[in-house]
């Protein structure tokens, strides 16, 4: 009776000569069909080393190598790493708040500069707001490369600079929770920057094709400033690692995250093409979201994919 059953079990796991070494069991036998003595009875499933997906070859391969221990020490000993980890550990109120702040004291500098031009006809200040807190061609030409990131926290207009500390306050918070204060710091910053260059670049390359296009005489000279493209980068960021939120349009009609961001970057686009606006800046919104998108599909799900994500 024994040998019967033997002899059947044998039978039912004859298909294990097919699995190569890249198979592990534990039970009655191993891949070379040798018996095991053992208090088991009952092969477990064969678990087969899964291929590695191709986009992880391409995006920050790094990500997946285990760092060695002394790198992983000098990593954590690094000046940046240890200003990170204090900001971390810092309220995220006080950071949100902070980002305002700035912004409304940068709003209160322009006010005074344009009072004292109006009622004393001093200068003086207000070409020192527009020298270092405006996006112009005149500043990179003059090496003012600061007022890339100067210029995302400064506002002349109250509805604008309300308008944008409105949306920032609603979606920097989520954005906090999500990534941490250091990383929610930096994509302000890069996503700003990001909008700063995309001006730049839309003013000196394709304005004056699509100008020449339509036989329209454009103004040579601009200035742009305001914290729209860094607000829009972080939108952007958030409605792609959580695209079925819902978002308000105009504070009233509910839409999905990643509907509404591509409703707008795609209106931005029509405005930039048409040259039909010239005050809002819709080469800087679609720069910022371009970098909040690239934050999420290149830094954090990534990181996310390979389990080296920490807040």
């Amino acid at each position: 009776m024994l040998r019967v059953i033997s002899e059947r079990a044998f039978l039912r796991w004859q298909p294990v000569k097919q699995i190569r070494n890249t198979s592990k069991f534990d039970g009655f036998f191993d891949t070379s069909l040798q018996w095991r003595q053992g208090p088991r009875f009952f092969a477990s499933a064969a678990t087969i080393k899964p291929k590695e997906p191709l986009w992880r070859v391409f995006i920050r391969p790094h990500y997946y190598e285990k760092p060695k221990l002394s790198q992983a020490l000098k990593q954590q000993q690094s000046p940046w790493r240890q200003l990170g980890r204090r900001i971390n550990n810092t309220n995220p109120n006080t950071i949100l708040y902070g980002v305002i702040g700035t912004n409304v004291a940068v709003y209160f500098m322009w006010q005074y500069a344009i009072s004292s031009y109006r009622q004393f006809g001093d200068s003086s200040w207000l070409n020192f707001m527009a020298g270092n807190f405006m996006n112009s061609r005149e500043a990179i030409q003059q090496g003012r490369y600061h007022t890339l990131l100067t210029s995302a926290f400064s506002h002349k207009d109250l509805s604008h600079l309300g308008l944008n500390m409105l949306v920032l306050y609603s979606m920097g918070q989520a954005a906090l929770e999500a990534i941490g204060a250091s990383r929610f710091l930096l994509l302000y910053a890069g996503a700003g920057i990001t909008a700063s260059l995309a001006t730049q670049g839309y003013h000196k390359y394709i304005r004056p094709m699509l100008e020449r296009k339509r036989f329209f005489a454009g103004r040579e000279r601009f200035g742009a400033l305001g914290a729209s493209g860094a607000v829009m980068g972080i939108t952007a960021f958030y409605a792609c690692a959580f695209p079925r939120t819902t978002f308000l349009l105009f504070f009233i009609i509910p839409m999905p995250a990643i509907a509404l961001v591509g409703g707008v970057a795609a209106y931005d686009i029509y405005q930039a093409y048409t040259l039909k606006n010239e005050v809002v800046d819709s080469a800087a919104h679609i720069g910022g979201a371009a970098y909040g998108a690239a934050y999420w599909f290149l830094r954090v799900k990534p990181l996310l994919k390979a389990g080296r994500w920490r807040v």
